[in-house]
């Protein structure tokens, strides 16, 4: 038996020596694996816009309020609230009691409020100052739904004018107060290219430049760049469109 008691010991020291480095590279795999895994996890959360599936709530019926809980099923943790979705329950409840609601829901479903996009309010661009000056009204009580709700910013439309002589001054002023009372709000105020001047992405940033805000800003659409559409009209078809949008984004960021 003496004989073979050195070569057992020895296939045990290699066999238990297999098994180590078995373990050591299937824990390198792992590591490796879980790696792989981490950069696959973007470093910023993403927010899913309301507009997205306004078909849903405006035309098949769905519950608006829920938008929170669909979101959070969809794989999201962040909203953006369209307030046109809610007018007819703002007229109907309140608007303490729509926001109240809304923030409830995200409470509930563990979202969290990003911003507000804020339709149908007026014209913050109408040459008319007084018509501006009640604009801006309507705006401030959306930027205090925002602080509710959770969110850092409003996005605005600046509808008015398309004679950039006259919608240059009118929007500079229109931004300027609003963001003025945003900023005591700790709210920020953000253009977004939505048609007409707005998509003039050049104007626009000259626009934001006399503002001269810090919460004064732009929200880049990549798709929005009608410039001029048919009749004069907001939406429909277009007939002329700002000439380079990869210029656009990137001016307008």
């Amino acid at each position: 038996m003496k004989r073979f008691f050195i070569p057992l010991i020895l296939c045990a020291l290699l066999v238990s020596a297999c098994k180590n480095e078995q373990k050591e590279a299937a824990a390198d795999v792992t590591e490796d694996v879980v790696a792989e895994e981490q950069e696959k996890v973007p470093f910023f959360n993403i927010s899913l816009a309301q507009w997205s599936l306004h078909k849903k709530y405006e035309e098949e019926g769905a519950n608006p309020f829920d938008f929170a809980k669909d979101a959070k099923a969809l794989g999201f943790n962040a909203v953006e609230y369209v307030t046109q979705i809610y007018e007819d329950h703002v007229k109907e409840l309140g608007m303490e009691a729509v926001v109240d609601s809304l923030k409830n829901e995200a409470d509930r479903h563990g979202v969290s409020c990003v911003l507000v996009m804020v339709d149908h309010e007026g014209d913050l661009a109408d040459p008319d100052e007084a018509k501006r000056n009640e604009a801006i009204e309507n705006h401030k009580k959306w930027v205090d739904a925002t602080v509710t709700l959770g969110g850092h910013a409003i996005r605005v439309n600046t509808f008015g004018t398309n004679d950039p002589e006259e919608w240059l001054p009118a929007v500079t002023d229109g931004l300027t107060k609003l963001a003025e009372y945003a900023a005591t709000k700790n709210i920020n105020v953000l253009v977004e290219n939505h048609g007409w001047l707005s998509s003039d992405a050049g104007l626009v940033m000259k626009a934001i430049t006399m503002v001269g805000m810090d919460n004064c800003g732009t929200l880049p659409d990549f798709g929005n760049w009608c410039i001029k559409r048919k009749d004069e009209e907001r939406w429909g078809d277009c007939v002329e469109e700002y000439p380079d949008k990869y210029e656009g984004i990137q001016i307008l960021m």
